[in-house]
């Protein structure tokens, strides 16, 4: 209800282009940017099933569209692609699941702040400033890594 902010974002869908109704990898790819930001940040929500300005559409249609009307399914290819994408090694640190919210079904992801750097596909690093996801590179990313921990 409060909007997007450091520790939460919206996503409208986890990979279902909504103006062409097909699957999308960069769709996808924003999602897991975020969720590596909020591990080498200070952890997160994401929602996913809600607009950017709060509508509450849910991820049903991409349920029937792109999962065979399966739940389980549409779980099934968020958790591979955590593990393809981020690593296995970081599961115990995100937790998700589908949540009723007024009648849509909505993903529900808290990814807690990891003690180690993290990285999508083993090479791009993500923060969150402010209510955005940040690539850092070069020297932005090893101070902000040096930083990081001496804290």
């Amino acid at each position: 209800r409060g909007g997007e902010t450091k520790k939460v974002e919206f996503k409208e869908t986890f990979g279902l282009d909504v103006k062409s109704q097909k699957a999308e990898k960069y769709i996808e790819e924003s999602a897991l940017k975020t969720i590596v930001a909020f591990m080498n940040t200070d952890g997160g929500e994401l929602l996913i099933g809600v607009t950017d300005d709060g509508q509450i559409n849910g991820v049903n249609a991409e349920v029937k569209k792109l999962h065979k009307k399966s739940a389980d399914r549409f779980l099934l290819h968020f958790k591979n692609r955590l593990k393809d994408r981020i690593g296995q090694g970081f599961y115990p640190l995100v937790e998700y699941d589908l949540i009723e919210v007024e009648e849509a079904h909505v993903l529900h992801i808290h990814a807690k702040k990891s003690d180690q750097e993290c990285y999508l596909d083993n090479m791009h690093y993500y923060v969150r400033a402010g209510p955005s996801t940040d690539k850092l590179e070069g020297p932005k990313l090893v101070d902000y890594i040096k930083n990081r921990s001496a804290n």
